[in-house]
C-alpha cells in the first residue's frame, strides 16, 4: 500500500513538473512570437499594411456574411493552403512556438475540410453512398489528424521513440536548462561577432535589400578550448534548436552512402527551423581533396573522398541562404581543411578559440562556480595557478572540487579547488622514473644552485613576490655519465611537472615534415599538461650549429624549435632542460639569453664525493685492506659516477672468479679494481 502511495505521489510530482514546464514554454513562446512580430513589422512596415489589407475585408465578410460562405470544404482547403504558404514565407524565420500554431491551424483546416467533404450531399448522392459508408474515411482522417497533432507538439519525443533519429544527432546538454552566453566565461569578442551574424540570419529583412547574405561560423583552435560549448550557448542565447552532427559518424564503408548521409542531415535540420546546424570535427569530412584521383587511384577511394567534400560544399551552398538556418562548424586542424570549403561565401566568420589568459580563466571559474553551491572566495589565485589550462580543463577542476564537496554534503570551498589543482597538475609523465635527491651526489655549489632553481619553479608566486625572475630554460654541461639526465628527472619530480624527453631519434620521421610536426606536437602536449618540463638530451645532435655540411632536415628542425620556444609564454609554465657534452656544436641562437637563461656545469666528482659514491655502490661488500673506500677514492680519480658504478660492479665479478666454490664472495682487492678499470675504460690506471 505504501509503495502504491509513493508511486502515485511521484507520478503527481512528475505531472506537475511537466505542466509547469509546459506553461513556462507557452509563455516564453508567446514572448518570443511577440518580439519576432515587433521586429518584423519594424523592419518591414509594408508587411503589416498588406496583412491588415487582407484581414480587415475578411473580418468584415465574416461579420456581415452568411455562415455557409466560410464553413465549407473548399474554403477550409484553401485556408490550409494559404497557411502552408505563410509557413514557408514570411513565417520561415518565426519562433518555433508560432510555427507550431500555424501547423496546428493547417491540420485543423484539413480535418474540418475533410469532414465537410464527407458530409457534402452532392458527393454522397453522386457516388450512391450513405452516411454509414463515410464513417471509415472519417475515422481514418481523424486518426491522421491526431497523429499530426502529436507530431507537431511532441516532435522530439516521437522521433526518439521511432528510433529513426540520426546517429549523428547527439544530445549535448546534460540538463534541460539552456546554456546562454552568460554561462560562457570570457570570449567577449567572439560572442559579439557571433551575435551580429546570427541576428542577420534570424532577421534578414534589412540585409536582403542590400544583397547581403552572411552565414557560416567556423570555430577553430586546440582541443578543450570550448568550441562545442560556445555553439550550445549560441543556440541557447537565440533560442535555436541545437542540431549536432558528428562528421565521423556520417562516414560509411559503402560508396555514395556518406554523401547521402550529408544530404539527409542538412534536410532534417532544415525541417527544424529555427535551427543552429553544428558540424563537429569538420576536418574528418572536409580535408583537402586529392589531386591524384586518376590512374594512381585504382580503388576509387580518392574519387569518393573528393565526391564527399564536393557534396558537403554543395549542401552548404544550398542551405546557407535559408532564413532561420544558422551554420556553425568546429575543427582542431584548420590547415587540413580544403581551402574551397572554408572560403568566404561558405564560412563568412572564422573565429580562433585559443587557450584563455588569466582574466578569461577567472571569468570561466566564476561562471562554472556560479551554477553550484559554493562559499565565496578569491578566485584570482587559481586563475594565476592554471596557466595554459583550457576551458575544458578548468571545468574538470571545478567538477573535481564539486565532487569532493558533494561527498561530504557541503558547499564548495577554497580548499576543494586547491586540492583539485594539486591532484591534476603535471601528471602526464611518459617514460619517467621518479628521481630521488639521495640518488645524486653533486658538488656543493652545483647542489645549491639546483635547490634554488627547484624552489623557484615549485613556488612561482613566492618568486613573484620577491621580484625574482623565473628562468626559462636550463642547460646542463659536462662529460657523459655525470648525472645530467638524472638531474632533469629530479627537477620534474620535485616540481611535480609533466616530463617530455626529446632526442634526435624521437623527432626523426619517415616523411617530409614529420620531424617538424613531432616537435610541434610535443610542445602542444606540454602546454596542455602544464606545469611541464621538456628534456632535450644531447642538444648538439638535435640542434646543431649551421655549417656548410648541415642538412636541410636539421635546419628545419632547428627553425621549428626556435619558433616553438619564442611562442612560449610565462603563464604556460613550460620549462626547458637540455644537456650536452659539446656546447660549441649547438646553434648559438638556441643558447642566447631568454631561451636557456641558466647554464650549469656538472663536472666530475671530487675525492669526497667519490667516497660517498663508493660507499653507496659497495654497501655490504667486503673489502681487503688495500682496497678501502679512502684508498679507492684516491686511486680512482677523474671518473664519472656512471664509470664508478660500472667499475664496482665489474670488480665484484672479478672477485667472484676467485671464489673456490662460488658460495661466498671473497673480499675485493685492489687487483680486482685494476682489472675492472681496464675492462670498463679500456685503459690502464697510471701508477
Amino acid at each position: 500500500m505504501f509503495y502504491l502511495f509513493e508511486l502515485a505521489v511521484r507520478a503527481y510530482i512528475a505531472a506537475l513538473k511537466w505542466a509547469l514546464r509546459s506553461v513556462a514554454a507557452i509563455f516564453l513562446g508567446i514572448r518570443d512570437s511577440l518580439l519576432w512580430a515587433y521586429q518584423s513589422v519594424r523592419e518591414k512596415p509594408l508587411l503589416l499594411i498588406g496583412l491588415l489589407a487582407v484581414l480587415i475585408p475578411i473580418a468584415i465578410l465574416v461579420k456581415v456574411g452568411r455562415r455557409e460562405w466560410f464553413l465549407n470544404w473548399p474554403v477550409m482547403f484553401f485556408a490550409a493552403l494559404a497557411l502552408y504558404g505563410a509557413l514557408k514565407s514570411p513565417f520561415s524565420g518565426a519562433p518555433s512556438f508560432l510555427r507550431k500554431i500555424v501547423k496546428l491551424g493547417i491540420a485543423s483546416c484539413l480535418i474540418l475540410g475533410w469532414s465537410m467533404l464527407l458530409r457534402w450531399e452532392l458527393l454522397i448522392a453522386s457516388l450512391g453512398l450513405t452516411r454509414r459508408d463515410t464513417f471509415w474515411p472519417w475515422l481514418i482522417g481523424n486518426i491522421c489528424f491526431a497523429a499530426a497533432v502529436a507530431w507537431i507538439l511532441f516532435e522530439e519525443t516521437v522521433i526518439s521513440l521511432t528510433g529513426r533519429r540520426s546517429e549523428a544527432l547527439v544530445p549535448r546538454q546534460s540538463s534541460s536548462r539552456r546554456i546562454r552566453f552568460a554561462d560562457v566565461g570570457g570570449m567577449e569578442q567572439a560572442k559579439r561577432q557571433i551575435r551580429e551574424l546570427v541576428e542577420s540570419r534570424l532577421n534578414p529583412g534589412k540585409y536582403r535589400k542590400y544583397g547581403v547574405i552572411r552565414n557560416g561560423i567556423l570555430l577553430h583552435g586546440p582541443q578543450g578550448s570550448g568550441k562545442t560549448f560556445l555553439a550550445e550557448a549560441t543556440a541557447g542565447e537565440f533560442r535555436l534548436r541545437f542540431y549536432y552532427v558528428s562528421c565521423p559518424q556520417l562516414q560509411s564503408i559503402w560508396k555514395g552512402e556518406t554523401s547521402r548521409n550529408i544530404r539527409d542531415e542538412f534536410a532534417q535540420a532544415m525541417h527544424r527551423k529555427p535551427v543552429l546546424f553544428f558540424v563537429d570535427e569538420l576536418d574528418s569530412l572536409g580535408g583537402s581533396r586529392q589531386t591524384g584521383a586518376g590512374r594512381g587511384d585504382p580503388t576509387g577511394s580518392g574519387r569518393e573522398f573528393n565526391t564527399i567534400v564536393t557534396q558537403l560544399m554543395q549542401c552548404i551552398d544550398q542551405y546557407r541562404p535559408m532564413e532561420g538556418f544558422v551554420l556553425m562548424a568546429a575543427t582542431n586542424l584548420l590547415d587540413g581543411l580544403d581551402p574551397a570549403l572554408i572560403r568566404e561565401g561558405r564560412f563568412d566568420l572564422k573565429i580562433r578559440l585559443g587557450l584563455p589568459d588569466e582574466a578569461t580563466r577567472l571569468k570561466i571559474l566564476e561562471s562554472q562556480l556560479s551554477k553550484r553551491p559554493y562559499r565565496r572566495f578569491d578566485l584570482r589565485e587559481f586563475a594565476r595557478r592554471t596557466p595554459g589550462a583550457s576551458a575544458a580543463r578548468l571545468k574538470a577542476l571545478v567538477d573535481r572540487a564539486a565532487s569532493s564537496a558533494a561527498a561530504e554534503g557541503r558547499k564548495i570551498e577554497e580548499a576543494d579547488l586547491r586540492r583539485a589543482i594539486e591532484a591534476t597538475g603535471g601528471k602526464d609523465r611518459p617514460l619517467i622514473h621518479a628521481a630521488n635527491r639521495n640518488d645524486l651526489v653533486l658538488e656543493e655549489d652545483v647542489a645549491r644552485d639546483l635547490r634554488t632553481l627547484v624552489q623557484l619553479l615549485d613556488d612561482p608566486e613566492a618568486a613573484q613576490r620577491m621580484r625574482l625572475p623565473l628562468p626559462t630554460g636550463l642547460l646542463l654541461l659536462g662529460p657523459p655519465g655525470t648525472g645530467k639526465t638524472m638531474i632533469a628527472r629530479l627537477i620534474a619530480s620535485e616540481t611535480r611537472r609533466s616530463f617530455y624527453p626529446l632526442t634526435a631519434a624521437d623527432v626523426l620521421g619517415g616523411n617530409v615534415g614529420d620531424s617538424v610536426k613531432r616537435i610541434s606536437q610535443v610542445f602542444v602536449r606540454a602546454k596542455e599538461n602544464s606545469p611541464s618540463l621538456i628534456f632535450l638530451d644531447e642538444m648538439d645532435s638535435l640542434l646543431p650549429r649551421a655549417t656548410a655540411l648541415t642538412s636541410q632536415h636539421d635546419i628545419q628542425v632547428t627553425e621549428q624549435f626556435l619558433i616553438e620556444i619564442s611562442n612560449l609564454q610565462p603563464e604556460q609554465n613550460v620549462f626547458l632542460v637540455g644537456t650536452t657534452n659539446h656546447p660549441d656544436n649547438i646553434d648559438p641562437r638556441v643558447l642566447r639569453g631568454g631561451r636557456f637563461s641558466e647554464k650549469i656545469e656538472i663536472g666530475l666528482p671530487g675525492r669526497r664525493n667519490r667516497e660517498r659514491l663508493l660507499r653507496k655502490y659497495l654497501d655490504g661488500v667486503a673489502l681487503a685492506p688495500d682496497a678501502g673506500i679512502v684508498t679507492l677514492a684516491e686511486r680512482l680519480p677523474d671518473l664519472s659516477p656512471a664509470d664508478l658504478e660500472a667499475i664496482t660492479k665489474t670488480a665484484r665479478r672479478f672477485a667472484f672468479n676467485r671464489a673456490p666454490d662460488g658460495a661466498e664472495l671473497p673480499p675485493l682487492v685492489w687487483a680486482d679494481f685494476e682489472k675492472a678499470v681496464q675492462r670498463v675504460r679500456g685503459a690502464v690506471l697510471p701508477q
